[in-house]
Formats: C-alpha cells, sequence, structure tokens
C-alpha cells in the first residue's frame, strides 16, 4: 500500500513538473513552482528528488521508456508487405506520442536551446541516450527496408539520423515561425524521405 502511494506521489511530481518546465522553463521552474502544483509539501518533494536535475532527468527517462514502447511494440508487429507504408505509420506514431505529450516535446526544444548544462549534468547526460534509443529502433526499420530492396544500401547507416534530423529541423522551424501548435506534416517527411532514399 505504501508503495503504491509513493509511486502515485512520484507520478504526481513528474506531471507536475512536465507541466511547469514546459510553461515557466527549464531554468526558471523551482521546486517551489513544482511542489504547489503536483499538490504536496516542498519537503515531500525532496523525499522523491533531490534536486531540479534529477526531477528533470527522471521525467525524461520516463517519458522517453513511453516513446520507445511505443516504437517496440510497432517493430514487434509483422510488415505489412510495403516499407513505406511501415515507415509512414512509425513515424506517424511517434508523431502521435509527442502530439499527447505535447509539454514534454516543449521541454525537449527546450533542452536542445538554453539549458545550462553545467547546473543539469544528469539531464544532460540522458538527452544523447533518448537519440540512441530512437535511433536504434529506427535502424531495425531501415534494415527492414533495405533487405526489402526499398531503400539503397550504401548510406542506410545514416539514414535513421537524416530522419530524425529532419523532423527536429521541422519542429524547430514552427517554433521559430510562431507555429509550435501545429502538427508536424508527417506523412510529406516520409515522401521527401522515401524519394531521396528510394531503390
Amino acid at each position: 500500500m505504501r508503495s503504491r502511494q509513493r509511486e502515485a506521489t512520484a507520478a504526481a511530481i513528474l506531471d507536475a513538473a512536465e507541466e511547469e518546465f514546459a510553461k515557466r522553463g527549464l531554468n526558471t521552474a523551482t521546486m517551489n513552482d513544482i511542489a504547489a502544483a503536483a499538490g504536496v509539501a516542498v519537503g515531500t518533494l525532496y523525499n522523491h528528488f533531490k534536486d531540479r536535475d534529477a526531477l528533470l532527468a527522471a521525467l525524461l527517462q520516463e517519458r522517453r521508456a513511453g516513446l520507445i514502447a511505443v516504437m517496440e511494440e510497432f517493430l514487434e508487429q509483422p510488415s505489412s508487405g510495403d516499407f513505406a507504408t511501415d515507415l509512414r505509420a512509425l513515424v506517424n506514431l511517434m508523431g502521435g506520442y509527442f502530439e499527447k505529450n505535447r509539454r514534454f516535446h516543449m521541454i525537449l526544444h527546450q533542452l536542445e536551446f538554453g539549458l545550462n548544462t553545467a547546473a543539469y549534468p544528469e539531464t544532460a547526460a540522458c538527452t544523447p541516450k533518448m537519440k540512441a534509443e530512437m535511433h536504434l529502433r529506427l535502424d531495425k526499420l531501415i534494415k527492414r527496408g533495405v533487405k526489402m530492396k526499398a531503400l539503397r544500401p550504401e548510406l542506410a547507416e545514416y539514414y535513421p539520423t537524416l530522419l530524425l534530423g529532419m523532423m527536429r529541423s521541422m519542429r524547430f522551424r514552427l517554433v521559430e515561425l510562431g507555429r509550435s501548435d501545429e502538427r508536424l506534416p508527417l506523412d510529406e517527411v516520409v515522401h521527401f524521405f522515401m524519394h531521396g532514399a528510394a531503390a
């Protein structure tokens, strides 16, 4: 019972942290802000997380696990028989996860720009791991595409980076244009990728 209560409190704190970090900014949201949003005492917050860095790192790990689970579940399913269809389905699942977790998506954007990495060493160490895990899952699908002769094999090791880079750059561009609420045109991203990488 106590263990379940502790887990529920930790989950509430992570949800509140996501909200406050997205709303106030990574370098501005305080532990007091997060505790108030979670409806817990500041002391309770520190019982779960030693500081903002540990809290942000835990949030990233939790949300990353959700995204990786979505990708893994898809990759365990049999192929449709058409690589472009498979790729479009996975990319749209990823986009759907970010849409559902829009605040998390905003935090990822903040991590790219303006994070004081000296003040957040644990968080800074998490970011490359998330990219590496996403890359690994996309690489599995890319290898399937090469095997199906839907993609040229010569630069296949770069395709996951290229695809992630396209999605990331488009997201940043929408933010720059003040259109961060818009959904990425993911079908067009896949179309563009396939046109350049098609066998």
